[in-house]
């Protein structure tokens, strides 16, 4: 049985739980950013390179970074895992606050108090451990890759090449069927609440992960353009993180979402070109 759904206005009383859901998402939002601005606003190149496990020596020449995952590369990597969990939870945090406060009526149906708050903690839970799935794999790509053909030595920015193909490819799945289908279930969150709905705090866990597959779809290739003007560029995680909100909750989306991916496609095509030419 879901909940039931009749009409009912949101207020904004402090007593309801989607006001108080999307205040704390809110809150935990600006906190998230604020410490990424802090962590970004410290970091030179040579910070960069220590946490991505030496690429850089103390003199500041360039070095070959480690290849053995016994030695460097596995303390890089969870050294680069640790900036990327906080990094995608800033990111995608406000773009899930919706779906959040929704979800908070839905269940404040069943439950009350203690119950209620577990429950909305493990779906919002669920949803974040594929964003983390996702931050690990980036951290393997960005430790694996460095000072390659694709990745700088930093590891932090795509070589150009790289990063023409990168834009290309996010254009390219911006025109696909897939990114259409995982669109629709974000920018109708209720539909898609409902048709995966399971009672209790057991289900809450399983509702957010599902929805964070249709996110990771959604979102997760366009996350690529992160290398594109560096990994931990603040102003460049700020405008894809309001691109994923606008996707989410503007007017619209399907279609200038298309101009996006077309945008994307010629402006990669003609970067790769001028470094060929």
């Amino acid at each position: 049985m879901g909940p039931d759904m009749r009409a009912s206005h949101w207020s904004a009383r402090i007593d309801d739980p989607r006001t108080v859901t999307a205040a704390a998402a809110i809150l935990i939002a600006a906190a998230l950013w604020i410490a990424m601005w802090s962590v970004t606003g410290r970091m030179d190149m040579g910070a960069m390179g220590g946490a991505m496990g030496g690429a850089m020596g103390t003199d500041g020449a360039a070095r070959t970074p480690p290849t053995d995952w016994d030695g460097g590369m596995l303390r890089g990597f969870w050294e680069v895992a640790l900036m990327w969990l906080p990094m995608m939870a800033a990111m995608m945090l406000p773009a899930m606050t919706p779906t959040m406060a929704i979800y908070a009526g839905l269940a404040a149906k069943e439950d009350r108090g203690v119950r209620l708050a577990a429950r909305i903690a493990l779906f919002t839970l669920g949803y974040f451990t594929l964003w983390a799935a996702v931050s690990v794999g980036m951290a393997l790509l960005q430790v694996g890759l460095r000072g390659s053909s694709i990745l700088e030595i930093d590891g932090m920015r795509a070589t150009p090449l790289a990063a023409a193909g990168l834009a290309v490819a996010a254009g390219t799945y911006q025109l696909s069927p897939v990114k259409d289908a995982c669109l629709r279930h974000c920018r109708h969150p209720l539909a898609h609440l409902l048709a995966h709905w399971r009672e209790g705090v057991a289900g809450a866990f399983s509702i957010g992960a599902t929805h964070g597959v249709y996110c990771v779809g959604c979102c997760g290739v366009f996350m690529g353009l992160m290398f594109v003007f560096g990994a931990m560029n603040i102003w460049w995680m700020a405008a894809i993180a309001l691109y994923f909100l606008a996707e989410k909750i503007a007017p619209k989306a399907e279609t200038w979402g298309r101009w996006t991916g077309c945008a994307l496609i010629a402006g990669g095509a003609g970067w790769a070109a001028h470094q060929l030419i």
